[in-house]
């Protein structure tokens, strides 16, 4: 059975335009919310804070699930055992023991009587207040301003919002593998459940609907369900090739085989090479050699980063920094420890700098010092919030900047 195509549909995070900057803190295990100002938004109650998806986010207590909204409300209790999805206007949809509901944020409560489960990854819709439910193993619609299903019977198999903001009053549906296109609020057939496939599809100027038959010959229709004319199908395809190109040339540069490497020569000499290895044969592209240091150690090579592909631990009388393939020092050698830190996809690395008991922050896109070693540790970095997460020395937690260094912790001070 082919099932139904469509572009991706992401959750994203709306972190810096709707929340002018809200960041979650522990005290004692419990979380709370503060601003940029460190002001209290919500004092420390809840076992976790998740990411706020518009103005609201979920948070956690007693492995019971809630809803707060950015200016401290409280929009419903953790007494949910999961609360998957929440539309713009903090309608929700909730699990309980039956099933899923509607949360209504007016009421904190149920909107409608409707139980159901959930067909998909996506079912709510991102830009009209609807929602896609399964009940007794049939599809339907529901307007979720009444909380109640667009028509009695569940009537699809499946069912799917496009992504496309001008297509977002209509749902692509299957029934018996086969998929048409329907009014979402009032069910009434737009295209007819006759095609292999649908999805959405653009001639550059405007957002239409492609749909494929079983012996593969395609038909456009615009927004409003009517067929497109030829030369806007033409377009159609002429983009969608274009696409296809784009993304098969794409192919980057291969320097995955290139590295750095040190070799230790006598006493404090130190040999430093860029070598491209092909099946265990090193080729020296690059070579130098420098003396005066007790220790130099691998810490990272990237050959995209032009400005400091590679660094290197140095010590030299007890003190650590960083220098370069070329023995530059990039980190001055003033440090008891220094580490080098990144994430698993690459969104961000740092070298933490240690003296005492206390870390410090330079990130390695512009090695220059973002905060100084005062910080009990970096835990983690959020991608979403463009901050780290760190342990001060009073043993609370909360967000860093990861541009300015400002820690959003109540009552932190340097």
């Amino acid at each position: 059975m082919k099932t139904i195509f469509f572009l991706p549909v992401l959750l994203i995070s709306l972190w810096c335009n709707a929340q002018d900057g809200l960041y979650p803190y522990a005290e004692k295990n419990k979380w709370g919310l503060t601003n940029k100002n460190r002001k209290v938004i919500i004092e420390p109650q809840f076992d976790s804070i998740h990411l706020f998806e518009g103005e609201y986010a979920r948070v956690e207590s007693n492995k019971k699930v809630g809803l707060i909204h950015t200016s401290g409300r409280i929009v419903y209790p953790c007494s949910y055992a999961d609360i998957p999805f929440v539309s713009p206007n903090g309608m929700a949809i909730a699990k309980v023991m039956k099933g899923y509901i509607l949360l209504d944020p007016s009421t904190g409560k149920q909107k409608g009587t409707l139980v159901f489960e959930l067909p998909g990854m996506m079912p709510m819709s991102k830009t009209a207040n609807l929602l896609i439910a399964k009940k007794e193993g049939e599809v339907g619609i529901v307007n979720m301003t009444t909380g109640e299903p667009v028509s009695k019977k569940f009537p699809y198999d499946d069912a799917e919002f496009f992504d496309e903001k001008t297509l977002k009053d209509y749902v692509i549906v299957n029934k018996d593998d086969k998929y048409g296109v329907v009014e979402a609020l009032t069910g009434r057939e737009i295209i007819p459940i006759t095609y292999s496939e649908i999805k959405g599809a653009s001639d550059g100027t405007q957002d239409l609907i492609k749909a494929t038959t079983d012996d593969e010959r395609v038909v456009y229709f615009d927004a409003t369900g009517k067929p497109a004319s030829a030369a806007i199908a033409k377009a159609a395809k002429k983009v969608e090739d274009d696409m296809d190109k784009k993304s098969s040339g794409a192919a980057l540069k291969d320097d995955s085989k290139k590295d750095l490497h040190i070799y230790k020569l006598a006493n404090e000499k130190w040999r430093i090479t860029l070598e491209e290895r092909l099946f265990q044969k090193p080729k020296v592209l690059d070579s130098i050699d420098i003396n005066g240091y007790t220790l130099l150690e691998y810490m990272s090579y990237h050959a995209y980063l032009n400005k400091y592909p590679g660094k290197i631990k140095a010590v030299k009388n007890g003190k650590a920094g960083v220098i370069d393939m070329k023995g530059n020092v990039l980190i001055p050698l003033i440090y008891d420890d220094v580490a080098y830190r990144e994430d698993n996809i690459g969104h961000y690395a740092y070298v933490e700098t240690k003296v005492g008991n206390r870390v410090g922050v330079i990130p390695a896109e512009s090695m220059v010092e973002l905060k100084k070693p005062v910080l009990a540790q970096v835990i983690d970095e959020d991608v979403n919030r463009q901050a780290l997460l760190v342990q001060i020395a009073s043993g609370n937690r909360g967000y860093m900047d990861k541009k300015t260094g400002e820690v959003y912790i109540p009552g932190y001070k340097e």
